[in-house]
């Protein structure tokens, strides 16, 4: 059975994961997507699991993660033949994928107005770290400076007083790959309507911004105080987190408090606190805070995490477990609902799938990520080159093939 993207075509000329990620999703439903990388050592985002304080692993996770099911040809778009042969891939493209500065793409020849000429229904998609115009346009950006840092969602959580916390690797990364991937679908519906190609953006700093929205759209409303939450601080004792006896997490996040906490006394043991007028309402909880949250630490820590799970859900209480994320693997709700899926031809191996499904559309089953020049020949070939110029282009170091092909 075809996936529903079965037969769109894309290459995306892209590096790391906010753009890459995009290209993803695209093949995880049937696209064909190729992965230009410079060949000489390809796309740095190889490497990426060899960094401090990543964890390690015998096998390179973050590339195996988001360039499945691609394929790999390595050229050096800055020769006049690496280039010819991409501007050779573009007449048959849907998707031109890219997160490069405007200025690489000015010096490439790949900018969306060096494209169109070749192929005027070409969607050619731009992910950028701070927009594509301004002064900034140029400055280098990962998710976790235009992103977490930029968005003020950094300067807002903090494990203590004067702390800022780390961004998890590609936090920001693949939840603008989906935005990245909105944007391409939106596009192409436009084309099915209209018959056009068109260019579409989005950028690490505005998918920040959407993230921490509504404390940003706070700011634009006048608002100035914004604190640091912290636990210890908190107005809110519903929404807070726990200490368990065997030093596990519990999150509270009772956002409908006045309905819940009478099922909340119940749940804790503590019924008594029903009848207690410091804590009669949210107004009374707020203004007793500090209070019922040294309350509430004894109370959890008395208990161990699995008694309080059973206890909360019994009771039909909003809270979370604060998951260590080397139990995921185990996690059966995401197994149910499929979170993971097996890898073909990896023993066994699971990854993590794009976090989208459509009724009665199947995915193509994740395969592994290509190496370096995998597939250079094999789409060269496709393009109508001759072993001979593939070999001409290889020698002068504007194309690579992988040792396997």
């Amino acid at each position: 059975m075809a996936s529903i993207l079965d037969g769109i075509r894309m290459v995306e000329v892209a590096t790391f994961v906010a753009g890459p990620a995009a290209g993803t999703v695209m093949a995880d439903f049937g696209a064909h997507v190729i992965h230009v990388e410079p060949p000489d050592i390809g796309d740095p985002y190889r490497y990426l699991s060899s960094l401090k304080p990543l964890p390690s692993s015998e096998h390179n996770y973050p590339w195996l993660l988001d360039s499945r099911n691609k394929k790999s040809l390595a050229l050096d778009l800055k020769s006049e033949a690496g280039r010819e042969a991409l501007y050779k891939l573009i007449p048959e493209q849907d998707v031109f994928l890219t997160n490069y500065h405007p200025s690489v793409l000015e010096a490439l020849q790949i900018r969306y107005e060096d494209l169109r000429p070749l192929n005027e229904r070409l969607i050619y998609a731009h992910a950028t770290g701070y927009g594509d115009v301004g002064d900034e346009a140029e400055k280098p950006g990962y998710d976790a400076t235009a992103w977490w840092a930029r968005s003020g969602m950094m300067d807002l959580i903090r494990p203590g007083e004067g702390e800022v916390s780390m961004s998890a690797p590609g936090m920001g990364d693949h939840p603008t790959s989906l935005t990245l991937f909105g944007a391409i679908m939106m596009a192409l519906y436009k084309r099915e309507r209209t018959g056009e190609g068109s260019k579409v953006s989005t950028s690490l700093m505005a998918n920040g911004a959407w993230s921490n929205s509504i404390l940003v759209q706070a700011a634009l409303c006048g608002a100035k105080s914004f604190k640091p939450f912290k636990h210890a601080d908190s107005m809110n004792p519903l929404v807070s987190v726990y200490d368990t006896q065997d030093g596990r997490q519990i999150f509270l996040v009772m956002v409908k408090q006045d309905f819940e906490w009478e099922q909340f006394c119940d749940a804790i043991g503590h019924p008594e606190l029903k009848q207690d007028a410091r804590y009669r309402d949210s107004g009374a909880r707020r203004d007793n805070a500090r209070e019922l949250v040294a309350f509430l630490d004894g109370v959890f820590a008395s208990k161990p995490l699995d008694a309080w799970t059973t206890a909360l859900e019994t009771h039909r209480i909003t809270f979370g477990v604060v998951q260590q994320t080397a139990e995921l693997p185990d996690d059966e709700q995401m197994h149910r609902n499929g979170v993971f899926r097996e890898i073909a031809g990896g023993d066994g191996m699971l990854t993590v799938d794009t976090p989208i499904k459509v009724e009665g559309e199947d995915k193509v089953a994740p395969g592994p990520a290509p190496e370096l020049g995998q597939h250079t020949v094999e789409v060269l070939q496709g393009l109508g080159y001759t072993e001979g110029e593939i070999r001409e282009m290889v020698e002068s170091g504007a194309a690579r093939v992988a040792k396997e092909t």
